[in-house]
């Protein structure tokens, strides 16, 4: 499970250092040394490949001729890439990622059991002041 939160900068070529922590999940649970990055609104998502495999094909089975989810396949796949880690456990965040992002150089990860998010250390902070914990919602879970 994919889980904590990191703070690191990233270097002047755009590189970011995933946690060892990270990478050793990945390795672990999930036999890899890529993932699928994707940028969500204001923050980027790391997917594991077997993850952003269950995610395709539960879009398969969409209806894709909706307009809302073909405009959805869309941007997703559109701002998808397949990154690998360097010998250094660095990936390179393409720049139309770091700008939709609003990423300059220091960013929070944030492990999301099956994903690793990448904030803009501003947006996270401001992310975290303005959230509210819903105790009806979590109690309707069970949790």
């Amino acid at each position: 499970m994919l889980i904590g939160r990191y703070e690191h900068n990233l270097d002047s070529k755009s590189r970011l250092s995933f946690p060892a922590k990270i990478r050793e999940t990945l390795r672990k649970d999930y036999e890899e040394e890529e993932v699928i990055l994707t940028s969500f609104g204001i923050h980027l998502v790391a997917y594991p490949i077997k993850e952003w495999l269950i995610i395709e094909q539960k879009i398969r089975q969409a209806p894709n001729m909706e307009k809302s989810v073909s405009d959805f396949m869309r941007v997703l796949f559109s701002n998808a890439s397949e990154i690998s880690f360097d010998k250094q456990g660095r990936i390179l965040i393409p720049p139309h990622m770091k700008e939709k992002a609003g990423i300059d150089k220091a960013v929070v990860l944030v492990g999301v059991m099956n994903k690793i998010e990448i904030w803009a250390q501003e947006k996270w902070v401001a992310f975290e002041q303005s959230f509210e914990l819903n105790h009806d919602k979590l109690a309707s879970f069970g949790i």
